[in-house]
């Protein structure tokens, strides 16, 4: 109550103050729009207000009681007004690259106005290139861009199971300050894909202390979220100890039934780190099912050196076929029935949607050999892997130090529902957490923890990222069975002052920022 008091007389002294100054302010240039009687959340986790916000160009320029001159007025009764959502970890910069999705209405539709790229360590780290690629294409929502170890590491060592040698580790230290110097918002690494899995503790180390020297933040897919995950968190928090820096897990999970339930465990140990002063967080998706590659998902680390082209000789290879195969042999049917293709790829259209157990059944072959044959087909196919209890999720999502991140880019209806999915099922329906919160861990908190200055939040002088949506209206409609749904409730979505959802339509805007460290 006492925090409350004290807070709505700081509110009530800016409002004094912006009386005086608002005819300074507006008579030079009235509003572009001021949008009216909404129940306003400012994106500091705190109770929703009721005031008027107004824009001028990029920016909030008003924040008050009062009406000013606007050039459009709009209407916000009975409906929410927040900062627009900003996604942690998403691959939604293959959606600007193919130049025909890079409005990125997955994201607009929830309200998503800024995603993260680069994520899993798969970002370039030759970033003014990408910068001026992502700005001569346009881009739908802002982005911000990681480094990636892979592309570091292969420039240097190629898809190769070796150590750097001095000189080597020199090398992708250049590359990593280079991304850097370019703008990266931090260094990004994804240790079960190739070639990043071939990496030690050590060569990690050296390299984001290279990259600390700016301000990056460390995120990380960890090396294992299954089976090792206390171990993987250890090796997180020794790359990040010392740096005085956000230290971000990215997609956090408890993988395979047998380890289900160790979610108090887990954070029990990411609270001891936060305690000693880690800044250590993590985002989360709100689903059971990952989604990732099928080869990274199931095929031998050695069995991947050297690349597709190397891995898909393997198959054909008699004795190192047999190997792979004995390998997958050692895993469970309830595995495979927990892994479910996805894919548009006309030769494996016929059992998208099906688990691999069942595949195999109707091929009239074993588990292990359906595998080979559909990566045969696909070397790059994705799958869902049913692989999580909702009982951990929801354990981790209380956390105060859990953020919403997507992983979107892919056919998983966390690429369309995420955000939505939230609100929808654990605000209004399940009510685990507050709209204030829901809000708060997609906003405020994820641009202070990240750095990124004037956005996250209502407030004068701010970037205008902004969503009006009506709660009532609010639907996640993806779905493991049908994942490509746009959601509900969106009314109208600015990115950077400009309208790209206006009254649930989108406009085709392409308002989007590359957001750099520097």
């Amino acid at each position: 109550m006492i925090i409350r008091q004290v807070r709505t007389f700081l509110f009530l002294s800016l409002l004094c103050y912006g009386a005086l100054t608002l005819k300074a302010q507006t008579t030079v240039q009235k509003l572009d729009f001021l949008i009216k009687n909404a129940t306003v959340f400012l994106g500091d986790g705190l109770d929703s207000i009721q005031v008027n916000v107004g824009i001028v160009a990029d920016r909030i320029a008003y924040l008050g009681k009062a009406s000013p001159t606007a050039k459009t007025i709009i209407d916000g009764s009975g409906k929410y007004l927040a900062p627009g959502f900003i996604d942690t970890h998403t691959h939604a910069d293959r959606w600007v690259e193919d130049r025909k999705r890079q409005e990125l209405l997955p994201w607009l539709y929830q309200g998503v106005t800024t995603v993260f790229a680069g994520n899993d360590g798969f970002g370039t780290y030759k970033i003014a290139d990408k910068i001026a690629e992502f700005n001569a294409i346009g881009m739908g929502t802002n982005f911000a861009l990681y480094a990636g170890f892979g592309p570091i590491r292969k420039a240097v060592l190629d898809n190769n199971n070796v150590q750097p040698n001095a000189a080597q580790l020199e090398q992708m230290k250049a590359h990593l300050v280079s991304a850097m110097q370019e703008g990266a918002i931090g260094f990004s690494t994804g240790l079960i894909y190739l070639p990043q899995m071939y990496s030690k503790t050590p060569e990690l180390i050296a390299l984001y202390k290279t990259a600390a020297q700016y301000g990056a933040v460390y995120d990380t897919h960890m090396r294992n979220e299954g089976d090792r995950v206390l171990e993987s968190i250890d090796e997180t928090i020794k790359i990040g100890a010392g740096t005085n820096l956000p230290i971000h897990i990215s997609h956090l999970k408890i993988a395979g039934e047998q380890n289900w339930g160790m979610a108090d465990e887990l954070i029990k140990k990411v609270n001891k780190a936060r305690k000693a002063g880690m800044d250590l967080t993590a985002c989360q998706y709100p689903f059971i099912a990952s989604m990732t590659s099928l080869k990274a998902t199931l095929i031998p680390s050695w069995a991947q050196e050297g690349g597709s082209t190397k891995t898909l000789a393997r198959f054909k290879d008699e004795d190192s076929r047999l190997r792979i195969l004995n390998a997958l042999q050692a895993k469970s049917d309830e595995v495979y029935k927990r892994i479910v293709i996805m894919s548009k790829n006309k030769k494996l259209l016929a059992i998208s949607g099906k688990n691999l157990f069942d595949i195999a059944r109707q091929w009239a072959m074993s588990n292990e050999e359906a595998v080979l044959e559909i990566l045969s087909k696909d070397i790059a196919v994705s799958c869902m892997n049913f692989s999580m209890n909702e009982e951990d999720l929801v354990k981790l999502m209380k956390q105060k130090w859990v953020m919403t991140g997507s992983d979107g880019g892919g056919m998983h209806p966390r690429t369309y529902a995420t955000f939505t999915r939230i609100m929808e099922e654990y605000v209004f329906k399940r009510k685990l957490m507050s709209m204030s919160w829901a809000i708060h861990r997609a906003t405020g908190l994820t641009a202070q923890t990240f750095g990124i200055k004037e956005r996250g939040l209502i407030k004068e002088g701010y970037f205008a990222d902004i969503i009006l949506f009506d709660p009532l209206k609010l639907k996640a409609n993806a779905s493991y069975t049908n994942p490509e749904q746009l959601s509900d409730g969106m009314d109208y979505v600015f990115v950077n002052g400009k309208m790209a959802i206006k009254q649930g339509n989108k406009t085709g805007e392409l308002a989007g920022k590359v957001i750099t460290k520097n």
